[in-house]
């Protein structure tokens, strides 16, 4: 017994002596000249105290050599003393980088551009960097043909360089000539017209070269020639080396037409599906712009319905002899991929079921590329949110959870301010809204104006989703008080409105809504004092003084693709709406009135964005009763025709039953953040007009004949051009126009109208 305790003792005191050695008492860096060791340390797990182990040293070894200061490293642990020692090998120091012997180029030029620098530690892989780049630079320059000797010199004591960059500039090189050797199709004019950076009488550039080898590539597989291949190039110059030749040698191939176009594999799609998205058609020339098209037209289909993993090969049975080849795209579906969890991330005041109702896929859904986009679309166009990134995680081989990473936005402020406009001359307001009440995604607006022609008070707040339901309620009050003009005469009567609204929106679809409402207001119109006498009889003659009740019910239908609704750049907005007004609701007065609304936004290039907007408007009374006044159309000004006064330049300005205004508008950004444009340019373009009677419809433009001398002017059409800037402020488009009319009469003391206003006109 006293044996087998003595040997467990002997045992234990042999693990703790080994234990001992094994802790770290030093860690010292041998070989450094320029390098602190204290940031070698720095970047290492192991230090005093510590337990020694292999891969943790290993891991160290591997830190100290990703600083970048050296060549090569050994490590070695003493157990006796437990010293933990690094010998490294420094790359040379650069202390000093100059360049002789260039004219055209600046050393300050050639510094800022070299992968070298000063006071950092010298890397081969740079120095060759360094040297093509100085290359380029000169032949960028017209001076290809350069010779560079580089002279690295070292201290050995205390390794730090010096490095001389010698360059023999040579002569300035141009191109005198291109020849294409293979040439069957296409004179040598026709290709040398597709190098765009390789041109006669220029410097040759290496890298634009490569391009445009690559832009004539492109140009022969898009006209038939699939087999086409570059062979190579080369260069000569004149005996005083200040021309080159250059000489490309190609094989075109055969030209070939499409013959068959078949697709096989697939089974989750139907037949017409895969149909439509083929760009190539039989019998036309290959294209290979139209290959890619087709492809990514295929893609965009199976990631619709969740096959994100399928695979698309296309496969070609060519007939060179005739020309011909038949493509039939090989598909592999691979697995569906359902949606797992939604998880919603980046809120701080946002109630989390706000962004969670605007996104168009469930749990158990396919995952669907184009309901993530459409999902994108809803979360912006709630207006206080900046940016949405979506993330998917792999769950399994047939599930991938969806991550909406939120921004959120400012979602309220106040403001105050002065604008002026044709209409209501200055006019200062003051206007609170706020988009996300109490975090529920409610909005609410606040506004007052304050001017000599109009004064405005208006509280609106809407619920989007109103008990819990995919419908928008939205309540309504306001008191307005203008002083309007009629028939071309300024400030003739007073128009005061007080009234409030309710309406309900379901949404049937993503892309469909459907508004009922209902509103009462009371309207008191009277003649001012001091108004033009002749201005008086016209509407003593046309209408009465009156004070009106009109109770009224609202419907209407949207169909809507725009992809922000804020400032779209792409779908379309059409619209139908009706309000029916009736004694049987309380009211005094009985009129039908109607109005039709098209939209539509295309992307141009870059942020570039055409619109057009079609406006079509028609009232009329019945049970023998006439439109009030209040409730007829009035054309020009800001909202439809610009170069015009509000109801004094267009159509019947006494009021019109009927009227039309075509609208087009080309803005362009001036100052984007965060993704988003803030400030923009536009052109526009409007015609319009309006009538008294269907029967006075004239879609003939008018001519600028005074108006006294040419009466049927007044039903003929307007139009004005001019420009605008468009400010996207937190909560509200801000728009400053300026319009030309173009077919004012002669007898218009003014040609062009500016107009300041709150809010988008389409």
């Amino acid at each position: 017994m006293k044996k087998y305790l003595a040997i467990a003792f002997l045992l234990l005191f042999s693990s703790m002596a080994s234990a001992q050695t094994d802790v770290i008492s030093r860690v010292e860096v041998l070989g450094l000249k320029n390098v602190k060791e204290k940031d070698v340390l720095s970047a290492i797990v192991s230090k005093k105290q510590h337990i020694y182990t292999e891969e943790t040293v290993r891991d160290d070894a591997r830190a100290i050599l990703e600083l970048g200061y050296f060549e090569d490293l050994e490590y070695k642990f003493n157990p006796r003393d437990g010293v933990l020692t690094f010998t490294v090998a420094e790359k040379p120091y650069i202390e000093k980088m100059d360049f002789k012997g260039n004219k055209q180029i600046s050393r300050g030029k050639l510094r800022r551009e070299s992968s070298l620098k000063e006071k950092q530690f010298f890397d081969s892989a740079k120095l060759e960097e360094t040297k093509l780049k100085i290359f380029e630079l000169y032949a960028d320059e017209g001076y290809s043909g350069i010779e560079l000797e580089v002279y690295p010199i070292t201290d050995d004591k205390t390794n730090k360089m010096s490095i001389n960059f010698l360059i023999t500039e040579n002569n300035k090189i141009t191109i005198a000539k291109i020849e294409i050797n293979g040439l069957k199709s296409f004179n040598n004019r026709t290709i040398i017209r597709q190098m765009k950076n390789t041109r006669i009488k220029k410097p040759f550039k290496p890298e634009g070269f490569r391009t445009d080898l690559k832009t004539i590539e492109t140009f022969y597989v898009n006209n038939g020639f699939m087999d086409y291949s570059f062979i190579g190039s080369s260069i000569t110059y004149n005996d005083e080396r200040t021309l080159m030749t250059i000489t490309l040698d190609i094989d075109e191939g055969p030209r070939y037409k499409i013959g068959g176009i078949t697709a096989s594999g697939y089974e989750a799609l139907q037949e017409k599906t895969i149909k439509d998205a083929f760009k190539l058609r039989k019998g036309r020339i290959f294209k290979q712009d139209e290959l890619i098209e087709t492809m990514q037209g295929l893609y965009e289909s199976y990631s619709d319905i969740g096959y994100l993993n399928a695979n698309i090969n296309p496969e070609f049975k060519k007939d060179a002899e005739n020309g011909i080849v038949d493509i039939n795209f090989a598909i592999l579906e691979n697995t569906r991929v359902y949606v797992g969890n939604i998880y919603i991330d980046g809120l701080y005041s946002t109630k989390d079921k706000v962004i969670r109702r605007e996104i168009s896929l469930k749990n158990g859904d396919p995952l669907s590329a184009s309901k993530v986009r459409l999902s994108m679309q809803k979360i912006y166009n709630l207006g206080f949110i900046e940016g949405v990134e979506p993330k998917l995680i792999p769950v399994s081989q047939d599930t991938m959870d969806l991550e909406f990473n939120v921004t959120e936005g400012r979602p309220g402020m106040i403001s105050a301010g002065a604008g002026y406009s044709s209409v209501d001359s200055f006019v200062a307001s003051l206007q609170f809204q706020y988009l996300n009440l109490f975090g529920l995604g409610q909005r609410v607006n606040l506004l007052g104006e304050f001017g000599q022609i109009r004064q405005n008070y208006q509280i609106d707040w809407t619920e989007p989703w109103i008990f819990g339901q995919n419908a928008a309620l939205t309540l309504s009050l306001y008191n307005v008080d203008r002083i309007r003009d009629y028939a071309g005469y300024s400030s003739v009567y007073d128009e005061k409105r007080i009234g409030s609204s309710v309406r309900i929106a379901p949404r049937l679809s993503d892309t469909f809504s459907v508004s009922l409402g209902y509103s009462f207001e009371n309207v008191n119109i009277r003649l001012r004092d001091g108004a033009d006498g002749r201005a008086v009889a016209l509407f003593n003659a046309a209408t009465d003084i009156s004070k009106d009740n009109i109770s009224s019910i609202l419907a209407s239908i949207a169909y809507d693709t725009r992809d922000y609704y804020f400032d779209p750049s792409k779908g379309q907005r059409e619209s139908l709406s009706f309000q029916v007004a009736s004694k049987y609701l309380g009211g005094d007065r009985d009129f039908i009135k109607t109005r039709f609304r098209s939209s539509w936004f295309f992307p141009t290039f870059w942020k570039f964005v055409l619109s057009f907007n079609l406006n079509l408007g028609e009232v009329e009374g019945y049970n023998g009763q006439d439109v009030p006044i209040n409730e007829y159309y009035y054309i020009g000004g800001v909202d439809t025709v610009r170069g015009y006064k509000y109801n004094t330049n267009i159509g019947n300005t006494g009021g019109a039953r009927y009227m039309a205004v075509f609208n087009v508008e080309y803005k362009f950004p001036i100052y984007a953040e965060k993704n988003r444009t803030i400030l923009q340019g536009a052109f526009f373009y409007d015609i319009g007009g309006s009538w008294k009677y269907l029967s006075d419809v004239d879609l003939t433009l008018a001519t600028r004949d005074p108006d006294s001398e040419n009466p049927s002017n007044k039903d003929r059409l307007r139009h004005g051009v001019g420009f605008g800037i468009r400010f996207a402020t937190p909560m509200f488009p801000l728009r400053l126009d300026w319009g030309y009319g173009l077919n004012r009469s002669r007898d218009d003391a003014r040609t062009s109208e500016f107009y300041f206003t709150i809010g988008s006109m389409f």
